[in-house]
């Protein structure tokens, strides 16, 4: 038998039964016996109750899945809160390095800093225009590598990777972040492999300018947040036939070729602008073409000039 028919014989026979106790109180009403009247009233009431079956199950659902949601939502904002509420580290610092396992998900995807977006700087003017929030994570063996590098005996990287402690620091006094140090550090031959197990442990983003880590999360399911493609998307937008002014720095990869720059590091290719290095010329936009590395414009020298 249909389980919804049975279900609203149940609920006839339940309006039934209430109808005929509380109809014993009816008075006689002639021409009408007071027998007569129970056995009216409990059948209306019964086929009341088969007729409204489907209302009620469909309230019951929404009272139920109001009920779940309230509750799941109550729930998240105390764990959050509780969150919130954990002691912040007072320092950056490396802490010893060992092996644990990954427990738990993150109650919201948290951002792993990689140590080339803290080598690069440009994650702290991010986080000042507020495009992104929540929590940052710094994993105690990408702190370690930071240190390694700061160590070098290269001058160049070892002033960078000091500035990416400092960088560390400044992000922590903005608004809307919450920098925590992660020092369970997951079994893996390299500070990438780590990074991609970490991030699908918690199903994280991780916060990069490495186009190899990037291409190798991708593949993983992993979601990447690379600065490098965020420059390049905010970069402006030339249009074959607009004219730029452009001031041509060196020759190009073609020794008839002249190479500028746009204000946002964008590269202009100038056909046959070798000849005026160094001079400032405009240019009327031919092409743009989109590599890796960002976009490239290629231009003609303007005939009206």
């Amino acid at each position: 038998m249909n389980l919804k028919l049975v279900l609203r014989l149940v609920l006839a026979v339940i309006f039934a039964l209430i109808a005929f106790i509380f109809s014993e109180v009816v008075p006689d009403l002639p021409p009408f016996s007071h027998i007569f009247l129970r056995i009216i009233i409990t059948f209306w009431f019964g086929l009341m109750g088969f007729g409204l079956f489907p209302e009620v199950a469909q309230r019951f659902r929404q009272l139920t899945l109001s009920t779940i949601n309230l509750l799941t939502t109550r729930v998240s904002s105390e764990v959050m809160s509780q969150i919130m509420r954990l002691p912040q580290q007072s320092s950056v610092h490396v802490p010893m390095r060992h092996h644990a396992p990954l427990g738990g998900v993150a109650a919201n995807q948290p951002l792993i800093l990689d140590t080339s977006a803290i080598i690069d700087g440009r994650i702290l003017d991010i986080a000042k225009t507020g495009f992104i929030s929540g929590i940052l994570l710094l994993p105690s063996f990408v702190l370690a590598e930071l240190q390694q590098v700061a160590d070098s005996s290269d001058y160049l990287k070892r002033s960078r990777a000091r500035r990416g402690f400092e960088i560390i620091e400044d992000l922590k006094k903005i608004k809307g972040f919450r920098i925590e140090i992660w020092d369970k550090e997951p079994v893996a031959k390299t500070v990438d492999d780590k990074l991609l197990k970490l991030a699908k442990s918690l199903n994280g983003k991780i916060i990069t300018t490495d186009f190899n880590l990037n291409r190798v999360a991708s593949v993983s399911g992993i979601n990447v947040l690379n600065i490098n493609d965020l420059a390049n998307a905010v970069k402006t937008l030339a249009i074959p036939g607009e004219n730029l002014t452009i001031k041509v720095i060196h020759i190009g990869k073609d020794a008839k070729q002249g190479v500028g720059y746009l204000a946002d590091g964008t590269m202009v290719v100038v056909e046959n602008g070798a000849e005026l290095v160094g001079k400032e010329i405009k240019t009327e936009v031919t092409r743009m073409l989109q590599v890796p590395a960002g976009r490239m414009i290629f231009a003609k020298r303007n005939s009206s000039k």
